[in-house]
């Protein structure tokens, strides 16, 4: 059985807010179900940190904030290669920067709803193998 493809999520940082839990609790969903996770922030620290599961890629940017991210994203996406990248939508402008200027086939991914729309929106853009 071919591996599951690699799944990156960007979030504005880890604060406790909605769309941050909601990306936390994606990435362990995504976990779960077998795929390799990174989770990127520009800047790594927060309260939802500790919530991560040790299994996840914790991918600190060292940047101040999304909006000065997209080029070290872009750097990030070159290196791991996730074959999607997903973002809440107050940020996802800069996740589609980052793919256009990475240049390496990652389909980017806007997460507006909770965790099962999240979910749903990922499998229908993942790419399949075989």
């Amino acid at each position: 059985m071919p591996a599951l493809p690699r799944i990156a999520v960007f979030v504005p940082d880890l604060s406790d807010a909605p769309d941050r839990r909601t990306a936390v609790a994606l990435a362990h969903a995504l976990l779960a179900l077998g795929h390799p996770v990174d989770l990127v922030a520009p800047m790594g620290g927060g309260p939802l940190r500790a919530a991560l599961d040790p299994g996840i890629g914790q991918i600190d940017l060292a940047k101040r904030h999304a909006a000065t991210s997209p080029l070290a994203l872009a750097r990030c996406l070159a290196e791991r290669r996730p074959a999607l990248l997903a973002a809440p939508g107050g940020v996802f402008w800069v996740t589609r920067l980052a793919v256009a200027l990475a240049r390496t086939g990652t389909a980017a991914v806007r997460l507006d709803g909770g965790l099962e729309d999240s979910l749903a929106a990922i499998h229908a853009a993942t790419p399949r193998s075989g």
